[in-house]
């Protein structure tokens, strides 16, 4: 389904830790416009006990923030051994340790790198690193060390807020018996809703997708991976990718729902960046290929940030997306969501109601 034209040259420059997006474009009006292996840590209060009516256990009342994220798609190229290093330090850092316990050399790097932390522990990227600064190897013997760039209870202290405010964030927005689909859109339209576009943060020694969830603003490269990481927070194999072209360098996620693969553009659904347009612009949820074609942005040549390779086409990684059934027309607006019948209520172009079915 054909989407609205993107007109201009793009030509910011993707500085992953500095604030800088892959775009400083946005269209300014509705005529420019615009499962994990651990999916969701659930309450460690919530009940087993078997459902009256299926014998099914019931679901927890709430969502607990989820340390081991992962995403399958990336576990194409990523080994298990890379994984377990990155979540031994996770749970190292988190309480302040030290060391933590790795197999080889490679699994270390990954897991301290700075593409790994700030898609998947955002407080910690750039407040601990890899590099010694006292003449100590970093890794040897099955265990990588830690260092930190500020002190310690500071550190331990900036991750428990984080924390809080990422479990804050799902549990003001989602219910724990929502579909992957109803996840999805809620937390694309809680994006669009409350961020906005902003290419102006300065860089402070702070990483950018850190940064944006605690200002709420930021470039199509943090919403990229900001969305990615909350979608990975409640079980959905999602990345933050970008495309790097001559006149369109933008970034988006990647999200794997019900088996089939999306692209979901948060950056162009902000409400913040159309003046005088009332609601939530769809047809960037939930893309295809051609979508995102029609949309000017290639997808031949993606990259993805935690790759240590960066660029897709030099892994093993196909990212495709041929599945068109939530291809919203252009200039769809959200109006209302009915989680009962499953149905999104929204209106086209000429402000005539429409609706959409979606499954399970």
């Amino acid at each position: 389904m054909r989407k609205r034209n993107i007109t201009g040259i793009i030509i910011a420059i993707t500085l992953l830790v500095s604030g800088c997006g892959f775009c400083d474009i946005m269209p300014n009006s509705a005529g420019d416009a615009a499962t994990a292996n651990e999916s969701v840590v659930e309450s460690a209060s919530a009940t087993t006990d078997a459902s009256s009516e299926n014998n099914e256990p019931a679901l927890p009342d709430h969502f607990e923030f989820n340390p081991h994220v992962y995403s399958p798609t990336l576990a194409q190229e990523i080994p298990q051994e890379s994984w377990d290093a990155f979540y031994n330090l996770c749970d190292a850092v988190r309480k302040g340790e030290t060391t933590f316990e790795c197999t080889n050399q490679k699994a270390y790097e990954f897991a301290t790198s700075v593409s790994t932390l700030a898609s998947f522990l955002p407080a910690a990227c750039l407040m601990i690193s890899e590099e010694s600064d006292d003449g100590s190897i970093p890794f040897e013997n099955g265990v990588g060390k830690i260092y930190y760039k500020m002190p310690i209870d500071e550190f331990v202290k900036r991750e428990a807020d984080f924390e809080k405010l990422i479990v804050d964030i799902l549990n003001n927005t989602l219910e724990t018996d929502d579909t992957d689909f109803e996840k999805c859109l809620k937390l694309y339209l809680y994006i669009a809703e409350n961020y906005d576009y902003s290419d102006d943060q300065e860089f402070d020694g702070d990483a950018a997708f850190y940064k944006t969830f605690i200002t709420k603003k930021g470039t199509c490269v943090e919403y990229g991976a900001v969305y990615g990481y909350l979608l990975l927070q409640v079980g959905i194999d999602a990345l933050d990718i970008g495309c790097f072209a001559p006149d369109m360098c933008h970034a988006w996620t990647y999200a794997v729902v019900g088996g089939k693969a999306y692209h979901i553009d948060t950056t162009w659904a902000l409400k913040s960046c159309y003046e005088g347009v009332d609601g939530i612009y769809l047809d960037y949820f939930m893309m295809s290929d051609q979508d995102r074609i029609d949309a000017g942005c290639p997808v031949n040549e993606l990259t993805m940030q935690p790759l240590p390779q960066f660029n897709i086409s030099q892994s093993k990684i196909k990212l495709l997306a041929a599945d068109e059934t939530y291809s919203f027309p252009a200039c769809s607006t959200f109006v209302s969501l009915d989680e009962e019948n499953k149905i999104v209520h929204y209106n086209d172009i000429n402000g005539d109601p429409c609706e959409m079915k979606y499954t399970d």
